[in-house]
């Protein structure tokens, strides 16, 4: 596997307003670290967040 990987723990009643910084976290991890995978869950609103950023 080629490039770095990327975990999201997050809290499942996480509020929809940290979304615009998730995506500047997100695009820095991608071009600043070579980030190429990311895993997220499959529950609660972080990771609703995370899926809807990537």
């Amino acid at each position: 596997m080629n490039g770095k990987t990327c975990f999201f723990i997050g809290n499942r009643y996480t509020p929809s307003s940290i979304k615009n910084k998730l995506l500047e976290v997100v695009e820095t991890h991608i071009t600043k670290y070579g980030v190429t995978t990311f895993t997220v869950g499959h529950y609660g609103n972080f990771d609703s967040l995370v899926k809807a950023v990537l």
